[in-house]
């Protein structure tokens, strides 16, 4: 009886001990669940404060380089027409907004040229890593180094005094930028070739000072460039602007004293009784309105013989719109 009775705690002792095994053997999985799951939650909170860190700095410089390329394009705009962007009180969200034509064209350029410098790493990475054809590439890394140092002089030397011949538009920033940045990589890859291309090493610190210096510089001259096409393009639009006044809106003012415009606008006095103006003014142009100011330019407006009007929104007067020719 009593070995019946051992027999039997010995298997529930068994049991039990197998019930409390499993358990926690499922509490120590649901334990290291939670765990992979925290982790995992920690991971991406730490990837997109990551990601943020980057984002906002960038999106501020590009604000920034945004609103200097819309007042750039828009300052040379009036300017050609003879008044300062001062003048209409543009707004913040006026240059951001103008500045979409001055920044499609060089975005796309630059991101059109990295891309094929991408690809020119990529096949000048592998034939280093393979360590084939290696002569061709130090032979024309030589050939890039001297070609990039001789750009970058003619680059250094427009910014003191013209060349003795005719050169493109952006030429100075164009050949100061990219004559640096093509001779710091064919430097870059002499090196490589040099040392091997398994050779693990630390940049010495005049390299990398070298490398942060050429960085700088082509930054530098990427942002004159697009500060000059801004101007040009500016300066552009306000001529094909000024050429095609004919098919500009017609306005016609209403005022209730004389307003002495001059130039070729007509001046006609209103007799008709009881009305509220008493002067009507045709043969302008409408330009702009911007803070409650009209621009405007007399019809047969020109660079050489015209003035720019600019009036103030006024209960003095009145100003009407006709649709120009074409």
């Amino acid at each position: 009886m009593s070995s019946r009775n051992t027999v039997g705690r010995r298997q529930t002792s068994k049991l039990s001990h197998g019930f409390r095994t499993s358990a926690t053997g499922r509490l120590r999985s649901s334990s290291g669940k939670r765990d992979v799951k925290t982790a995992s939650g920690a991971d991406l909170s730490h990837s997109v404060l990551q990601w943020f860190a980057i984002i906002a700095p960038l999106t501020t410089v590009a604000t920034a380089l945004a609103f200097w390329f819309g007042w750039t394009m828009t300052a040379t705009r009036t300017a050609y027409f003879g008044i300062d962007q001062s003048i209409l009180g543009y707004s913040t969200v006026d240059y951001l907004l103008r500045s979409a034509d001055a920044l499609i064209v060089p975005a796309i350029f630059i991101l059109l040229i990295t891309v094929v410098c991408v690809g020119i790493h990529a096949v000048t990475a592998a034939i280093i890593r393979r360590e084939v054809g290696l002569g061709y590439v130090q032979i024309g890394a030589v050939f890039v180094l001297l070609a990039g140092t001789f750009v970058t002089s003619l680059g250094v030397w427009t910014m003191f005094e013209d060349l003795p011949f005719a050169t493109p538009f952006l030429f100075e920033p164009s050949a100061l930028g990219g004559g640096i940045a093509v001779s710091a990589y064919a430097f870059w890859v002499l090196r490589r070739t040099a040392l091997g291309a398994n050779t693990v090493r630390r940049l010495p610190m005049w390299e990398k000072l070298g490398y942060v210096a050429v960085v700088l510089l082509v930054v530098v001259a990427l942002f004159w460039a697009c500060s000059s096409y801004a101007g040009a393009l500016g300066t552009g639009r306000s001529r094909e602007y000024a050429q095609d006044l004919e098919r500009r809106p017609a306005v016609t003012v209403y005022s209730m004293q004389s307003l002495a415009l001059g130039s070729s606008v007509t001046e006609e006095k209103i007799s008709t009784p009881g009305s509220k103006y008493g002067f009507k003014y045709t043969g302008l142009r409408f330009v702009t309105l911007s803070s409650g100011k009209y621009f405007l330019l007399p019809a047969d407006w020109s660079r050489s013989a015209g003035v720019a009007i600019v009036l103030d929104e006024s209960s003095e007067y009145r100003v009407e719109f006709e649709p120009g020719r074409g």
